[in-house]
C-alpha cells in the first residue's frame, strides 16, 4: 500500500490544527476515517476540545518570567514537558515507518510515549529504537485469552517499558460511523497491524476489538501487576467515583480520558472530570498519592497549562501525533516542539516559572462549574 506525501511543507504548519488539516488531505479517505473517528454525532469528540474555551486564565504579572522550565516527571520520570504522547495504533496507515517515528521523535524531544498494543510495528523493534534513558509505557487491552495477555505483560518488562497503560473503557466498540462508512480493507489492516485476524466486511474498529476481554474487571489489575510487576495506569477514568477506586486498588496513575470521543457519545469530557474530583474528593489532588493525566481534545499549550493549574501531573495526545506521522520523524518532533514552545509561552504569561507554580489561583472556571454543579465556582 503506497502512501501519499503531503503537499504542504512540515514548516508552514505552525500549530496542531495545521498537521490535522495535513492530514485530512495526505491520508487515504479510509487511513484518515480510522484516525479521525469518532462516536455517534461527535458531541463529546468536539467538547473534549471546545471546553477549553469556558476557563479563563488569571495572569499574575510583574513576576520574572525570563526563564520558564517545563519539565516535570511522570512516575519518577525526568520529562523535558508535561505532556507524553497517547497509545494509538495503526501508525503504519500514515507512514512506513509507523510507530518508530514516535518512538524516535519522543526521544529526541525528551517526551515519554505509551505504545499501543496494537502499535504496527513490534515491540522488540520498538523498544530496541528507543535511547538509553528513554521512557516507554506498554498499553494493554487485556485479551479474552488471558495466556496472550500475560505473555505480551512479561515481553514488555523484559523489553525495558517503565508501566503498563491499562484501557478500560472499551469492553465494546463505540459506533464510529465515519470508520464504519469507509471501513479499512483486509490488506491495509494487514500491513499496519500485523498478525490481525481480519474479515473483508468487519470495520477497522471490529478488527481491533474483537479480541478485548469485556469481563475485565478492578480486581484484575493485582493480576496485571504480578505478571509485569510494573506500575500501573489506569486509561478511560470518567467519574470521581472511579477515580476514588483507583487509588483504593493502589494504582500509579489514572489518565481521565473519553477514548478520544471514540466510545459514548455524550460522556463527561476529561476537564469536567477533573472539576469532579477537585470538587467531590480533592482529597486525591491535595494528597497527591496518585498521579493524574488528562487525555482526550489537547490542542493547545494553553490547554495543557488550563489542566496542569487544575491539578493534573501531566496530559497525553494521540491523535495530533498520529497526523504528524505524515511527515515521519519530523513531523512527531515538530508536534512537540511546538507544543513545548506553547506551554512555556503560556507559563510565562500567567506568570509561572515551573509547573509546581501552576495553581488554582490560575484560573477561573466558573462558567464549567456552573453547568456541572449549579451555582459558582468553588475555586
Amino acid at each position: 500500500m503506497s502512501l501519499p506525501t503531503p503537499a504542504t511543507p512540515l514548516d508552514a504548519c505552525l500549530n496542531l490544527h495545521d498537521f490535522e488539516r495535513v492530514a485530512e488531505e495526505t491520508l487515504k479517505p479510509k487511513s484518515w476515517a480510522y484516525y479521525a473517528s469518532a462516536a455517534d454525532d461527535l458531541r463529546t469528540k468536539d467538547l473534549n476540545t471546545s471546553i477549553y474555551s469556558q476557563v479563563r486564565f488569571r495572569p499574575r504579572v510583574l513576576v520574572d518570567v525570563q526563564q520558564a522550565d517545563a519539565s516535570t516527571t511522570i512516575l519518577g520520570y525526568k520529562s523535558r514537558y508535561p505532556f507524553f504522547i497517547a497509545p494509538a495504533a495503526m501508525g503504519k496507515l500514515a507512514n512506513k515507518d509507523g510507530e518508530l517515528c514516535l518512538v524516535k521523535g519522543a526521544g529526541r524531544t525528551g517526551i515519554h510515549y505509551g505504545i499501543s498494543t496494537h502499535a504496527s510495528v513490534s515491540h522488540k523493534d520498538l523498544a530496541g529504537a528507543k535511547l538509553p534513558d528513554q521512557t516507554l509505557f506498554f498499553q494493554l487491552y487485556v485479551n479474552r485469552d488471558r495466556s496472550k495477555s500475560e505473555k505480551a505483560l512479561v515481553e514488555a518488562a523484559k523489553l525495558g517499558y517503565r508501566a503498563v497503560i491499562v484501557t478500560v473503557d472499551t469492553p465494546f466498540p463505540g459506533n464510529r460511523e465515519l470508520d464504519l462508512r469507509t471501513g479499512l480493507d483486509a490488506n491495509a489492516i494487514a500491513l499496519s497491524n500485523p498478525g490481525a485476524k481480519v474479515g473483508e466486511k468487519q470495520s477497522a474498529i471490529a478488527q481491533t476489538s474483537q479480541a478485548i476481554d469485556a469481563s475485565l474487571s478492578w480486581t484484575d489489575l493485582a493480576w496485571i501487576r504480578r505478571v509485569s510487576g510494573l506500575p500501573i495506569i489506569v486509561k478511560g477514568v470518567q467519574t470521581v467515583e472511579d477515580a476514588l477506586l483507583c487509588v483504593e486498588y493502589g494504582v500509579e496513575g489514572m489518565m481521565l480520558s473519553n477514548h478520544g470521543g471514540r466510545q459514548v457519545d455524550g460522556t463527561l469530557t476529561p476537564l469536567e472530570t477533573l472539576l469532579e474530583i477537585r470538587r467531590f474528593a480533592p482529597h486525591i489532588i491535595n494528597e497527591r498519592k496518585i498521579e493524574i493525566y488528562l487525555d482526550s481534545g489537547i490542542r493547545r499549550g494553553t490547554d495543557i497549562v488550563m489542566a496542569l493549574c487544575l491539578g493534573a501531573t501531566a496530559v497525553s495526545l494521540g491523535r495530533p501525533f498520529m497526523y504528524s506521522l505524515v511527515y515521519g520523524e519530523e513531523g512527531v518532533t515538530r508536534v512537540a516542539e511546538i507544543l513545548g514552545e506553547e506551554v512555556e509561552r503560556a507559563m510565562r504569561l500567567v506568570g509561572a516559572r515551573s509547573v509546581k507554580e501552576l495553581t488554582p489561583k490560575l484560573v477561573n472556571t466558573i462558567q464549567v462549574e456552573r453547568k456541572l454543579f449549579g451555582g459558582g465556582s468553588r475555586l
